[in-house]
Protein backbone atom coordinates (compact mmCIF):
# COMPACT_ATOMS: atom_id res chain seq x y z
CA UNK A 1 0.00 0.00 0.00
CA UNK A 2 3.10 2.34 0.95
CA UNK A 3 4.56 1.60 -2.40
CA UNK A 4 0.91 2.21 -4.62
CA UNK A 5 0.26 5.34 -2.87
CA UNK A 6 4.23 6.70 -3.86
CA UNK A 7 3.00 6.12 -7.73
CA UNK A 8 4.43 2.57 -8.25
CA UNK A 9 2.65 0.44 -10.81
CA UNK A 10 1.35 -3.25 -9.98
CA UNK A 11 4.36 -5.25 -11.74
CA UNK A 12 6.93 -3.38 -10.00
CA UNK A 13 5.47 -3.98 -6.91
CA UNK A 14 5.09 -7.43 -7.11
CA UNK A 15 8.66 -7.37 -9.13
CA UNK A 16 10.67 -6.01 -6.29
CA UNK A 17 8.39 -7.82 -3.40
CA UNK A 18 8.74 -11.00 -4.79
CA UNK A 19 4.97 -11.34 -4.48
CA UNK A 20 2.02 -12.63 -7.50
CA UNK A 21 0.68 -9.84 -8.87
CA UNK A 22 -2.98 -10.57 -8.87
CA UNK A 23 -1.96 -11.08 -4.72
CA UNK A 24 -1.11 -7.47 -5.21
CA UNK A 25 -3.89 -6.25 -7.40
CA UNK A 26 -6.24 -7.57 -4.84
CA UNK A 27 -4.87 -5.60 -1.69
CA UNK A 28 -4.64 -2.04 -3.81
CA UNK A 29 -8.29 -3.10 -4.64
CA UNK A 30 -9.24 -3.57 -0.83
CA UNK A 31 -7.70 -0.49 0.31
CA UNK A 32 -6.52 -1.75 3.63
CA UNK A 33 -3.18 -2.80 4.79
CA UNK A 34 -4.13 -6.39 5.73
CA UNK A 35 -4.06 -9.77 4.52
CA UNK A 36 -6.42 -10.92 2.33
CA UNK A 37 -7.72 -14.18 3.54
CA UNK A 38 -8.82 -16.49 0.28
CA UNK A 39 -10.35 -19.98 -0.01
CA UNK A 40 -13.20 -21.33 2.01
CA UNK A 41 -14.06 -22.13 5.28
CA UNK A 42 -12.41 -25.21 7.39
CA UNK A 43 -14.84 -27.79 7.21
CA UNK A 44 -14.79 -28.48 11.09
CA UNK A 45 -15.88 -24.16 11.39
CA UNK A 46 -19.56 -25.14 11.47
CA UNK A 47 -19.67 -27.60 14.29
CA UNK A 48 -16.70 -25.86 16.33
CA UNK A 49 -18.73 -25.57 19.50
CA UNK A 50 -20.14 -29.90 19.07
CA UNK A 51 -16.14 -30.36 18.87
CA UNK A 52 -15.89 -28.69 22.09
CA UNK A 53 -18.43 -30.25 24.16
CA UNK A 54 -17.57 -34.16 21.99
CA UNK A 55 -13.69 -33.12 23.29
CA UNK A 56 -15.26 -33.17 27.01
CA UNK A 57 -17.13 -35.74 27.29
CA UNK A 58 -14.78 -38.08 25.26
CA UNK A 59 -12.56 -36.90 28.02
CA UNK A 60 -9.64 -35.81 25.72
CA UNK A 61 -9.28 -38.87 23.54
CA UNK A 62 -9.54 -37.52 19.75
CA UNK A 63 -9.81 -40.72 18.63
CA UNK A 64 -12.99 -41.26 19.59
CA UNK A 65 -14.05 -37.67 18.64
CA UNK A 66 -13.35 -38.22 15.29
CA UNK A 67 -15.56 -41.40 15.63
CA UNK A 68 -18.12 -39.69 16.44
CA UNK A 69 -17.95 -36.49 14.32
CA UNK A 70 -18.38 -38.99 11.15
CA UNK A 71 -21.36 -41.12 12.90
CA UNK A 72 -22.92 -38.03 13.85
CA UNK A 73 -22.55 -35.41 10.82
CA UNK A 74 -20.48 -37.56 7.90
CA UNK A 75 -17.43 -35.11 8.66
CA UNK A 76 -14.29 -37.30 7.97
CA UNK A 77 -11.17 -36.00 8.63
CA UNK A 78 -7.63 -37.65 9.56
CA UNK A 79 -6.08 -37.45 12.83
CA UNK A 80 -3.55 -35.14 12.18
CA UNK A 81 -5.94 -33.00 10.70
CA UNK A 82 -8.37 -32.70 13.65
CA UNK A 83 -5.25 -32.49 16.79
CA UNK A 84 -3.57 -29.64 14.47
CA UNK A 85 -7.40 -27.81 14.30
CA UNK A 86 -7.93 -28.44 17.73
CA UNK A 87 -3.98 -27.28 18.54
CA UNK A 88 -5.20 -23.69 16.70
CA UNK A 89 -7.88 -22.86 18.25
CA UNK A 90 -7.07 -24.21 21.91
CA UNK A 91 -9.63 -27.09 22.07
CA UNK A 92 -8.16 -29.44 24.91
CA UNK A 93 -4.89 -27.16 25.32
CA UNK A 94 -3.64 -25.34 28.21
CA UNK A 95 -4.06 -22.16 28.71
CA UNK A 96 0.13 -20.63 28.02
CA UNK A 97 0.93 -18.34 30.98
CA UNK A 98 4.16 -16.69 30.67
CA UNK A 99 6.73 -18.14 33.43
CA UNK A 100 7.29 -15.62 36.58
CA UNK A 101 10.56 -14.72 37.52
CA UNK A 102 11.68 -14.17 40.96
CA UNK A 103 14.19 -11.65 41.99
CA UNK A 104 16.12 -11.97 45.27
CA UNK A 105 18.84 -9.91 46.58
CA UNK A 106 22.13 -10.91 47.68
CA UNK A 107 22.05 -13.40 50.38
CA UNK A 108 18.67 -13.65 50.72
CA UNK A 109 17.58 -17.11 49.13
CA UNK A 110 18.90 -19.94 48.45
CA UNK A 111 17.56 -22.97 46.50
CA UNK A 112 18.10 -26.88 47.05
CA UNK A 113 16.49 -29.68 45.08
CA UNK A 114 17.57 -33.60 43.95
CA UNK A 115 17.89 -35.18 40.99
CA UNK A 116 18.14 -39.08 39.77
CA UNK A 117 20.39 -40.31 37.32
CA UNK A 118 21.68 -43.55 35.89
CA UNK A 119 25.44 -43.18 35.26
CA UNK A 120 28.59 -45.58 34.26
CA UNK A 121 30.91 -45.84 36.88
CA UNK A 122 33.77 -48.30 37.15
CA UNK A 123 32.13 -50.30 34.45
CA UNK A 124 28.74 -50.66 36.15
CA UNK A 125 25.53 -48.18 35.63
CA UNK A 126 24.28 -47.34 38.99
CA UNK A 127 21.63 -45.20 40.49
CA UNK A 128 22.79 -42.18 41.57
CA UNK A 129 20.79 -39.05 43.44
CA UNK A 130 23.09 -35.80 42.22
CA UNK A 131 21.89 -33.13 44.68
CA UNK A 132 22.24 -28.98 44.45
CA UNK A 133 22.48 -25.86 46.03
CA UNK A 134 22.08 -22.73 44.25
CA UNK A 135 22.30 -18.99 45.49
CA UNK A 136 19.16 -17.37 44.03
CA UNK A 137 21.64 -13.94 43.33
CA UNK A 138 24.94 -14.94 41.49
CA UNK A 139 23.33 -18.70 40.78
CA UNK A 140 26.61 -19.88 41.85
CA UNK A 141 25.94 -23.95 42.00
CA UNK A 142 27.01 -26.65 44.36
CA UNK A 143 26.35 -30.21 43.65
CA UNK A 144 26.97 -33.70 44.33
CA UNK A 145 26.49 -37.33 43.89
CA UNK A 146 25.12 -39.59 46.03
CA UNK A 147 24.19 -43.50 46.42
CA UNK A 148 20.56 -42.55 48.51
CA UNK A 149 19.64 -38.78 49.76
CA UNK A 150 18.27 -39.36 52.89
CA UNK A 151 18.02 -36.93 55.89
CA UNK A 152 21.76 -37.46 57.07
CA UNK A 153 22.63 -37.14 53.75
CA UNK A 154 20.76 -33.98 53.54
CA UNK A 155 22.53 -32.55 56.77
CA UNK A 156 25.95 -34.00 55.01
CA UNK A 157 25.15 -32.30 51.40
CA UNK A 158 24.07 -29.06 52.85
CA UNK A 159 27.07 -28.51 55.59
CA UNK A 160 29.63 -29.04 52.38
CA UNK A 161 27.38 -26.20 50.51
CA UNK A 162 27.90 -24.12 53.13
CA UNK A 163 31.50 -24.35 54.34
CA UNK A 164 31.81 -24.08 50.31
CA UNK A 165 30.27 -21.18 49.77
CA UNK A 166 31.49 -19.50 53.01
CA UNK A 167 28.34 -19.16 54.84
CA UNK A 168 23.97 -19.40 54.07
CA UNK A 169 21.27 -17.41 52.92
CA UNK A 170 18.60 -16.11 55.17
CA UNK A 171 16.62 -19.03 53.56
CA UNK A 172 16.67 -21.88 51.68
CA UNK A 173 13.74 -22.83 49.14
CA UNK A 174 12.70 -26.55 49.30
CA UNK A 175 10.14 -29.07 47.40
CA UNK A 176 7.71 -30.83 49.54
CA UNK A 177 9.94 -33.87 50.31
CA UNK A 178 9.62 -35.92 53.38
CA UNK A 179 13.71 -35.76 53.68
CA UNK A 180 13.10 -32.23 55.35
CA UNK A 181 9.20 -31.87 55.80
CA UNK A 182 7.34 -33.83 58.57
CA UNK A 183 4.25 -32.90 57.78
CA UNK A 184 2.36 -30.53 55.38
CA UNK A 185 2.64 -28.81 51.88
CA UNK A 186 3.78 -25.16 51.09
CA UNK A 187 2.63 -22.58 53.72
CA UNK A 188 1.75 -25.22 56.35
CA UNK A 189 3.93 -27.91 55.36
CA UNK A 190 5.89 -28.47 59.20
CA UNK A 191 9.81 -28.88 59.38
CA UNK A 192 11.04 -32.10 61.33
CA UNK A 193 12.92 -31.22 64.29
CA UNK A 194 15.83 -32.82 63.69
CA UNK A 195 16.24 -30.71 60.41
CA UNK A 196 14.79 -27.50 62.94
CA UNK A 197 17.90 -28.17 64.63
CA UNK A 198 20.20 -27.81 62.13
CA UNK A 199 18.42 -24.69 61.11
CA UNK A 200 19.02 -22.99 63.82
CA UNK A 201 23.11 -24.25 64.09
CA UNK A 202 23.64 -22.28 60.71
CA UNK A 203 21.07 -19.57 60.84
CA UNK A 204 18.88 -20.19 58.41
CA UNK A 205 15.07 -21.34 57.16
CA UNK A 206 13.48 -23.63 55.26
CA UNK A 207 10.74 -22.52 52.90
CA UNK A 208 8.23 -25.00 51.06
CA UNK A 209 7.24 -24.20 47.66
CA UNK A 210 3.39 -24.76 47.39
CA UNK A 211 2.30 -27.63 45.00
CA UNK A 212 2.21 -26.57 41.76
CA UNK A 213 4.19 -23.92 41.99
CA UNK A 214 7.03 -24.85 39.45
CA UNK A 215 8.65 -20.50 38.97
CA UNK A 216 9.30 -21.12 42.65
CA UNK A 217 12.23 -23.28 42.52
CA UNK A 218 12.71 -22.49 38.75
CA UNK A 219 16.36 -21.60 39.81
CA UNK A 220 17.65 -24.79 41.28
CA UNK A 221 15.87 -27.03 38.62
CA UNK A 222 17.06 -25.48 35.74
CA UNK A 223 20.84 -26.44 36.43
CA UNK A 224 19.36 -30.18 36.07
CA UNK A 225 19.56 -29.74 32.66
CA UNK A 226 22.58 -28.36 32.04
CA UNK A 227 24.57 -31.36 34.34
CA UNK A 228 22.79 -33.78 32.20
CA UNK A 229 23.72 -32.22 29.00
CA UNK A 230 26.95 -31.24 29.85
CA UNK A 231 28.72 -33.05 32.62
CA UNK A 232 27.53 -36.40 32.36
CA UNK A 233 28.41 -36.37 28.93
CA UNK A 234 31.47 -38.20 27.35
CA UNK A 235 33.00 -38.90 31.25
CA UNK A 236 34.03 -41.69 32.97
CA UNK A 237 34.24 -42.39 36.44
CA UNK A 238 36.50 -44.75 38.46
CA UNK A 239 34.38 -44.62 41.81
CA UNK A 240 31.87 -42.56 43.45
CA UNK A 241 35.43 -40.51 45.03
CA UNK A 242 36.36 -39.88 41.40
CA UNK A 243 32.53 -39.08 40.52
CA UNK A 244 32.53 -36.26 42.73
CA UNK A 245 36.03 -35.42 42.10
CA UNK A 246 35.02 -34.24 38.55
CA UNK A 247 32.02 -33.03 39.18
CA UNK A 248 33.64 -30.16 41.46
CA UNK A 249 36.21 -29.39 39.06
CA UNK A 250 33.47 -29.30 36.41
CA UNK A 251 32.29 -26.50 39.12
CA UNK A 252 35.17 -24.18 39.34
CA UNK A 253 36.13 -24.55 35.65
CA UNK A 254 32.70 -24.72 33.89
CA UNK A 255 29.53 -24.05 35.62
CA UNK A 256 30.58 -21.20 37.84
CA UNK A 257 32.84 -19.48 35.45
CA UNK A 258 29.93 -19.60 32.56
CA UNK A 259 28.63 -16.10 31.33
CA UNK A 260 24.99 -16.26 32.37
CA UNK A 261 23.08 -14.28 29.83
CA UNK A 262 20.22 -13.33 31.78
CA UNK A 263 22.05 -12.07 33.96
CA UNK A 264 24.87 -10.09 32.34
CA UNK A 265 27.49 -11.58 34.16
CA UNK A 266 28.64 -14.68 35.90
CA UNK A 267 28.21 -16.56 38.85
CA UNK A 268 31.91 -16.12 39.80
CA UNK A 269 31.40 -12.25 39.54
CA UNK A 270 28.47 -11.50 41.64
CA UNK A 271 29.05 -14.14 44.12
CA UNK A 272 31.71 -11.30 44.66
CA UNK A 273 29.06 -9.07 45.69
CA UNK A 274 27.03 -11.93 47.04
CA UNK A 275 29.59 -13.00 49.87
CA UNK A 276 29.21 -10.15 52.44
CA UNK A 277 25.91 -10.69 52.48
CA UNK A 278 25.51 -14.25 53.49
CA UNK A 279 25.34 -15.44 57.13
CA UNK A 280 28.64 -16.50 58.84
CA UNK A 281 29.53 -20.06 59.99
CA UNK A 282 28.94 -21.04 63.26
CA UNK A 283 32.68 -20.96 65.38
CA UNK A 284 32.57 -24.83 65.06
CA UNK A 285 31.30 -27.02 62.68
CA UNK A 286 30.59 -30.62 63.71
CA UNK A 287 30.94 -33.20 61.61
CA UNK A 288 27.63 -34.68 60.54
CA UNK A 289 27.31 -38.33 61.61
CA UNK A 290 24.69 -40.95 63.01
CA UNK A 291 24.53 -43.64 64.96
CA UNK A 292 23.51 -47.11 65.01
CA UNK A 293 23.49 -50.29 67.27
CA UNK A 294 24.29 -53.56 65.33
CA UNK A 295 25.67 -56.98 67.06
CA UNK A 296 28.83 -58.66 66.02
CA UNK A 297 27.55 -61.63 64.59
CA UNK A 298 29.41 -65.00 64.68
CA UNK A 299 32.30 -64.52 61.69
CA UNK A 300 33.01 -61.39 63.43
CA UNK A 301 31.48 -58.74 61.03
CA UNK A 302 28.57 -55.92 61.71
CA UNK A 303 26.33 -55.55 58.86
CA UNK A 304 25.35 -51.28 57.91
CA UNK A 305 23.60 -50.55 54.92
CA UNK A 306 24.34 -54.01 53.05
CA UNK A 307 27.79 -54.02 53.93
CA UNK A 308 29.77 -56.35 56.15
CA UNK A 309 32.74 -54.56 58.60
CA UNK A 310 34.78 -56.72 60.86
CA UNK A 311 35.53 -56.29 64.50
CA UNK A 312 38.40 -58.07 66.85
CA UNK A 313 37.46 -61.68 67.97
CA UNK A 314 36.67 -60.12 71.57
CA UNK A 315 33.31 -58.61 70.07
CA UNK A 316 31.98 -61.67 68.95
CA UNK A 317 28.40 -61.53 70.18
CA UNK A 318 28.27 -58.34 71.58
CA UNK A 319 26.36 -54.79 70.46
CA UNK A 320 28.49 -52.11 69.32
CA UNK A 321 28.07 -48.81 68.54
CA UNK A 322 28.33 -47.86 64.80
CA UNK A 323 29.24 -44.30 64.16
CA UNK A 324 28.53 -43.66 60.63
CA UNK A 325 29.80 -40.49 58.60
CA UNK A 326 30.46 -39.47 55.44
CA UNK A 327 33.09 -41.55 54.59
CA UNK A 328 33.96 -43.61 57.09
CA UNK A 329 32.51 -46.47 60.05
CA UNK A 330 33.79 -46.26 63.42
CA UNK A 331 32.65 -49.27 65.59
CA UNK A 332 32.81 -48.46 69.32
CA UNK A 333 33.01 -50.56 72.04
CA UNK A 334 30.97 -48.46 74.95
CA UNK A 335 33.25 -45.12 74.53
CA UNK A 336 36.48 -47.22 73.02
CA UNK A 337 37.26 -47.36 69.35
CA UNK A 338 37.73 -50.98 68.53
CA UNK A 339 37.61 -50.59 64.07
CA UNK A 340 37.59 -47.89 61.70
CA UNK A 341 37.09 -48.81 58.04
CA UNK A 342 36.47 -46.40 54.77
CA UNK A 343 32.69 -46.76 53.84
CA UNK A 344 32.20 -49.04 51.24
CA UNK A 345 29.41 -48.43 48.09
CA UNK A 346 27.34 -50.29 45.33
CA UNK A 347 29.72 -49.18 42.36
CA UNK A 348 33.37 -50.87 44.50
CA UNK A 349 31.77 -54.17 43.44
CA UNK A 350 32.58 -55.78 47.15
CA UNK A 351 30.48 -55.65 50.34
CA UNK A 352 32.69 -56.63 52.94
CA UNK A 353 35.95 -54.64 54.91
CA UNK A 354 38.39 -56.99 56.51
CA UNK A 355 41.13 -54.93 58.55
CA UNK A 356 44.70 -55.97 59.13
CA UNK A 357 44.52 -59.01 62.22
CA UNK A 358 40.63 -59.50 61.07
CA UNK A 359 40.80 -62.10 58.96
CA UNK A 360 40.48 -65.76 59.67
CA UNK A 361 39.11 -65.20 63.10
CA UNK A 362 38.51 -68.83 64.96
CA UNK A 363 40.36 -71.19 62.50
CA UNK A 364 44.15 -72.15 63.04
CA UNK A 365 46.33 -72.56 60.83
CA UNK A 366 46.89 -75.93 59.49
CA UNK A 367 49.98 -77.61 60.51
CA UNK A 368 53.07 -78.37 58.26
CA UNK A 369 53.20 -82.16 57.39
CA UNK A 370 56.37 -84.16 58.65
CA UNK A 371 56.43 -85.69 55.39
CA UNK A 372 56.10 -82.34 53.76
CA UNK A 373 58.81 -81.27 55.40
CA UNK A 374 61.38 -84.25 54.76
CA UNK A 375 60.31 -84.06 51.06
CA UNK A 376 61.44 -80.11 50.96
CA UNK A 377 64.76 -81.67 52.82
CA UNK A 378 65.71 -83.72 49.64
CA UNK A 379 66.16 -80.36 47.82
CA UNK A 380 66.97 -80.17 44.47
CA UNK A 381 63.70 -79.94 41.81
CA UNK A 382 61.39 -81.21 45.31
CA UNK A 383 60.55 -77.74 47.04
CA UNK A 384 59.86 -75.73 43.87
CA UNK A 385 57.37 -78.89 42.74
CA UNK A 386 55.85 -79.17 46.09
CA UNK A 387 55.24 -75.20 45.95
CA UNK A 388 53.18 -75.96 42.52
CA UNK A 389 52.00 -78.93 43.47
CA UNK A 390 49.54 -77.15 46.03
CA UNK A 391 48.38 -74.53 43.93
CA UNK A 392 47.39 -77.30 41.55
CA UNK A 393 45.89 -79.46 43.23
CA UNK A 394 44.29 -77.53 46.03
CA UNK A 395 42.30 -79.04 48.79
CA UNK A 396 44.05 -82.60 47.78
CA UNK A 397 47.18 -81.29 48.01
CA UNK A 398 47.95 -83.11 51.66
CA UNK A 399 46.82 -86.40 50.14
CA UNK A 400 49.59 -85.93 47.17
CA UNK A 401 51.87 -85.28 49.88
CA UNK A 402 51.65 -88.00 51.79
CA UNK A 403 52.04 -90.01 48.47
CA UNK A 404 55.06 -89.01 47.55
CA UNK A 405 56.45 -89.56 50.82
CA UNK A 406 55.32 -93.29 50.36
CA UNK A 407 56.73 -93.34 46.91
CA UNK A 408 60.18 -92.51 48.66
CA UNK A 409 60.41 -94.78 51.28
CA UNK A 410 60.09 -97.45 48.31
CA UNK A 411 62.35 -96.44 45.90
CA UNK A 412 65.78 -94.48 46.03
CA UNK A 413 66.10 -91.35 46.78
CA UNK A 414 68.12 -90.45 43.81
CA UNK A 415 65.85 -92.52 41.28
CA UNK A 416 62.91 -90.35 43.18
CA UNK A 417 64.55 -87.12 42.49
CA UNK A 418 65.08 -87.53 38.72
CA UNK A 419 61.34 -88.80 38.23
CA UNK A 420 60.19 -86.24 40.49
CA UNK A 421 62.47 -83.78 37.45
CA UNK A 422 60.41 -85.51 34.55
CA UNK A 423 57.11 -84.64 36.00
CA UNK A 424 58.28 -81.30 36.64
CA UNK A 425 59.44 -80.80 33.53
CA UNK A 426 56.34 -81.78 31.51
CA UNK A 427 53.60 -80.61 34.19
CA UNK A 428 52.62 -83.33 35.49
CA UNK A 429 51.18 -82.82 39.38
CA UNK A 430 49.10 -86.24 39.82
CA UNK A 431 51.56 -88.15 41.68
CA UNK A 432 50.65 -91.21 40.46
CA UNK A 433 51.87 -90.32 37.46
CA UNK A 434 55.56 -90.16 39.34
CA UNK A 435 55.08 -93.90 40.60
CA UNK A 436 54.78 -94.79 36.78
CA UNK A 437 57.99 -93.11 35.44
CA UNK A 438 59.84 -94.79 38.42
CA UNK A 439 58.53 -98.14 37.90
CA UNK A 440 59.31 -97.67 34.45
CA UNK A 441 62.82 -96.97 34.70
CA UNK A 442 63.15 -99.45 36.84
CA UNK A 443 62.14 -102.18 33.77
CA UNK A 444 64.47 -100.97 31.83
CA UNK A 445 67.34 -100.83 33.96
CA UNK A 446 67.36 -104.20 36.69
CA UNK A 447 64.50 -106.49 33.99
CA UNK A 448 65.67 -105.57 30.52
CA UNK A 449 66.24 -109.62 28.86
CA UNK A 450 68.82 -109.85 26.36
CA UNK A 451 67.77 -109.93 22.28
CA UNK A 452 70.29 -112.49 21.51
CA UNK A 453 69.95 -116.57 21.59
CA UNK A 454 72.36 -117.44 24.34
CA UNK A 455 73.86 -120.86 26.00
CA UNK A 456 73.34 -120.67 29.05
CA UNK A 457 73.68 -124.61 29.87
CA UNK A 458 77.36 -123.56 30.42
CA UNK A 459 76.53 -120.51 32.66
CA UNK A 460 77.96 -121.04 36.16
CA UNK A 461 74.49 -120.52 38.13
CA UNK A 462 72.83 -123.49 35.44
CA UNK A 463 75.90 -125.85 36.46
CA UNK A 464 75.36 -125.00 40.21
CA UNK A 465 71.68 -126.14 39.91
CA UNK A 466 72.61 -128.76 37.92
CA UNK A 467 74.85 -130.42 40.73
CA UNK A 468 72.63 -129.83 43.41
CA UNK A 469 71.70 -133.03 45.45
CA UNK A 470 68.02 -134.08 44.74
CA UNK A 471 65.29 -133.50 46.89
CA UNK A 472 64.20 -136.00 49.68
CA UNK A 473 60.37 -136.20 49.37
CA UNK A 474 59.90 -138.84 51.81
CA UNK A 475 58.55 -137.00 53.94
CA UNK A 476 55.60 -136.49 51.88
CA UNK A 477 55.00 -139.80 50.87
CA UNK A 478 56.31 -139.11 47.42
CA UNK A 479 59.06 -141.23 45.51
CA UNK A 480 61.43 -139.07 43.62
CA UNK A 481 62.32 -141.42 40.77
CA UNK A 482 58.85 -142.07 40.30
CA UNK A 483 58.00 -138.44 40.11
CA UNK A 484 60.56 -138.11 37.33
CA UNK A 485 58.98 -141.08 35.18
CA UNK A 486 56.15 -139.70 35.84
CA UNK A 487 57.09 -136.21 34.29
CA UNK A 488 59.14 -137.73 31.39
CA UNK A 489 55.80 -139.61 30.01
CA UNK A 490 54.09 -136.87 30.38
Amino acid sequence: MTLHRQGHGSRKIAKDLEIGRTSVLEIIRSGVAATVRRGKAHRLEPVMEELRELHLSCRGNLVRVREELESRHGITVPYTTLTRYCRRHGIGEAEKVPAGRIITGPGEEMQHDTSPYTIEIGGRRVKRQCASLVLGYSRRLFIRFYEKFDRFHCKLFLTEAFVANGGTCRQCVIDNSHVVIACGTGSNAQVSSEMEAFEKRYGFRFLAHELGDADRSGKVERPFWYIERNFLVGRTFRDDADLNGQAQRWLDERANVRHIRELGAGPRELFAAERPQLTGLPLYVPEVYQIHRREVDAYGYVHLHGMRYSAPAAALGRTLTVRESGVEVVLLDGGEEVARHRKLTSAEGRSQSTLPGHERRGRRPRAVLPEEQRLKELGGVMPDYLGKLKTERGPRYFWSVRRLYSILCQHRTEDFLRAVGRASEHGLYDVRRIEGILLGDLARQEYLLPMEAQEYEGSAEYQKGASAPASDLSLYGLDAGAMEEDQDDR
